[in-house]
């Protein structure tokens, strides 16, 4: 095992907490208690495991002195007020319950104008790519059958232009919205 910085093993155990915080608090209200601490129970297995093995004999290399990895003397802390503020995110979900909020619709789309529609949307993102440019032009175009998508098929078109943007494979030369659904 080769010897870890302590910001590293500081910054493992942090988005570890964090982690795991996110997950308890994404888990649903209706969770059932026992259920919920055999979960808890797992994890801290999974902690005092990870603790273990970090704490264990590290590698050494010929004519050094071994030394022991070095950890926050808070560690313990740091995860104890992680499992908390987790478990409180809990407690706190399931006492106000599930929202009853209704989910958005959208209308009814006819499936032939759908299905035209979104062949066109992919059609000028195919072009785009192809010509390496996204312009006025392209942008009004795609803007013209977007009202015939579902917010899903909108989704999927953004997110290939972002990423081809972001990788650099597309240059933007628009003064206005790159696209407006």
């Amino acid at each position: 095992m080769f010897p870890l910085s302590r910001t590293l093993v500081v910054l493992n155990m942090i988005l570890f907490g964090a982690g795991l915080a996110l997950f308890v608090q994404g888990q649903r209200a209706s969770a059932s208690a026992p259920d919920l601490e055999a979960r808890l129970e797992r994890m801290e297995g999974r902690i005092n495991l990870l603790l273990a093995q970090r704490q264990g004999p590290v590698a050494v290399q010929p004519g050094t002195p071994p030394r022991a990895p070095e950890l926050p003397a808070d560690l313990d802390a740091r995860i104890e007020q992680a499992v908390s503020r987790a478990l409180q995110a809990q407690a706190q979900a399931s006492k106000t319950g599930p929202r009853d909020e209704p989910a958005p619709q959208e209308p009814p789309i006819p499936d032939a104008r759908n299905a035209a529609a979104w062949a066109r949307g992919n059609e000028v993102v195919d072009r785009a790519l192809s010509a390496r440019r996204w312009g006025e032009a392209q942008a009004r175009e795609l803007s013209a059958s977007s009202s015939a998508l579902t917010l899903q098929q909108r989704e999927n078109l953004m997110r290939r232009l972002i990423v081809a943007i972001n990788q650099g494979q597309l240059k933007v030369e628009t003064r206005g919205p790159l696209f407006a659904f």
